[in-house]
């Protein structure tokens, strides 16, 4: 892995702004072999203020219970369930308890589960590498990469979190070391696993929510997506960015012959390799772009750190042992996957808040799930959510979806600067959650207005 400085992880809300200047040093590997995936860094990173943590008035629980009480009719006069709690961040006194011990369908807010235990485990601040490799034969070239699944097509753009390391930027400079060898012509073979086990859970394809989700690996454009915003994958995502860097080294002058999927060949040398964004940056994009993909194959990384199985169990089993670690209550908890995908994951309330609180509470990348949440009218799944005073800006959090839940756990701050820390959800909506969201925005709306 690469380490690199990770820009700052700002909240829009006063009291969550944050400056972070982490920086670690590294190098890229120089053989065929993936580095172990980076653990978490003892880097400080700016904490909140005692005096922000201490802002705001009060909240009294029984405005917070006048509040949700139009949320639960709706939900008793629908035939549904309404779930969740609200907690003082400064105190921890708990203000609603809606179900709250009680465990539901979480949908991707349990991505937020997902981003907590990459940053137990995983240094923000490191990169994956993508490698083109060279045979002892000189004809034989290898395309390695260390599990990034937002390369790009094109150059590497310094900007864009996908894309950050693009497959003609590493074709051009792989042509470039190939040419001045005196090699016009290789056989390209490719990196095909990452992990142990399945790279796609079976259940969501019985679900029939498999379309919504690619697979995890060593490497893929765009999350493997067929196109730009596409809910279908392909089913061999290193294959094809092996073609596409194929078709990408022509255009730098070197003829490509796709050969197969296997181990690097023996005494192969790194002739060029390009980085991606840093996997804080990389969870940020997960947690803003709600994706699927990318979610689980964090969990993979934190379980392979945490000496894990890399495979789904592996991975979720990491998750537990992160949240019992960190104190968390786990009652109920039972997790298929790591970005809420399955309809048989099964999240509390109190457990979603215990996220957060320990995240509040957190010390340097400890404290990062809740800085990389999406912001109410601005970011992500969010941005056209809440988009007007007082929820705009003031509400940090991660949403869900599945045909029958709707879901939200984050932070909203008050009109006085209070911090409350908010998991609510409906679940069981027969006739389509989509629908109901609205009742849940209103509600944090609501909070965020209040002195």
């Amino acid at each position: 892995m690469h380490r690199t400085s990770m820009g700052a992880i700002v909240s829009a809300s006063a009291a969550l702004v944050a400056t972070a200047a982490l920086i670690g040093a590294g190098c890229a590997p120089q053989t065929a072999t993936p580095a172990d995936a980076p653990t978490a860094s003892t880097l400080e990173a700016a904490t909140i203020s005692g005096d922000a943590k201490g802002a705001g008035n009060p909240v009294n629980a029984a405005d917070v219970e006048a509040l949700w009480a139009p949320v639960a009719a709706a939900a008793a006069e629908g035939g549904y369930t309404a779930w969740g709690t609200v907690v003082d961040a400064q105190t921890g006194e708990v203000l609603l308890d809606a179900q709250a011990s009680t465990a539901h369908t979480p949908a991707s807010t349990t991505k937020t589960l997902a981003a907590f235990s990459a940053l137990t485990h995983l240094d923000p601040t490191a990169t994956l590498t993508t490698s083109a490799l060279l045979g002892a034969d000189n004809q034989t070239l290898y395309l390695d990469s260390e599990g990034d699944l937002l390369l790009g097509i094109g150059t590497s753009d310094e900007v864009e979190v996908s894309g950050r390391a693009g497959l003609q930027t590493l074709a051009n400079d792989a042509a470039a070391a190939l040419t001045q060898r005196g090699i016009t012509a290789v056989t390209l073979n490719w990196r095909g696993t990452l992990f142990d086990g399945a790279s796609h859970l079976a259940s969501w394809d019985a679900q029939e929510v498999g379309s919504y989700e690619g697979h995890v690996g060593p490497m893929a454009i765009d999350a493997g997506r067929t196109y730009e915003g596409a809910n279908a994958f392909y089913s061999d995502a290193p294959g094809r960015v092996a073609q596409v860097f194929s078709q990408a080294l022509g255009a730098a002058g070197i003829t490509a012959a796709l050969g197969e999927a296997g181990d690097a060949p023996a005494g192969a040398g790194a002739l060029a390799s390009v980085s991606s964004a840093t996997m804080g940056e990389q969870l940020r994009w997960m947690l803003a772009h709600s994706d699927n993909t990318l979610a689980d194959q964090y969990c993979r990384f934190a379980a392979r750190a945490a000496g894990a199985p890399s495979t789904y169990e592996g991975a979720t089993d990491t998750v537990r042992s992160a949240l019992i670690a960190a104190g968390v209550p786990t009652d109920g908890l039972s997790l298929e996957d790591c970005s809420g995908l399955s309809s048989n994951d099964k999240i509390s309330a109190d457990t979603l808040v215990g996220v957060l609180k320990a995240s509040y509470a957190g010390q340097g990348t400890g404290a990062n799930t809740m800085r990389l949440l999406p912001w109410a009218g601005l970011v992500g799944t969010l941005s056209q959510r809440m988009t007007e005073e007082p929820a705009v800006g003031n509400v940090q959090a991660k949403t869900g979806a599945l045909q029958e839940v709707t879901s939200l756990s984050g932070s909203v701050l008050t009109q006085s600067g209070r911090v409350l820390l908010v998991s609510i959800g409906h679940d069981r909506v027969t006739d389509g959650a989509y629908a109901t969201r609205g009742r849940l925005d209103a509600f944090e709306e609501s909070l965020a207005g209040l002195n």
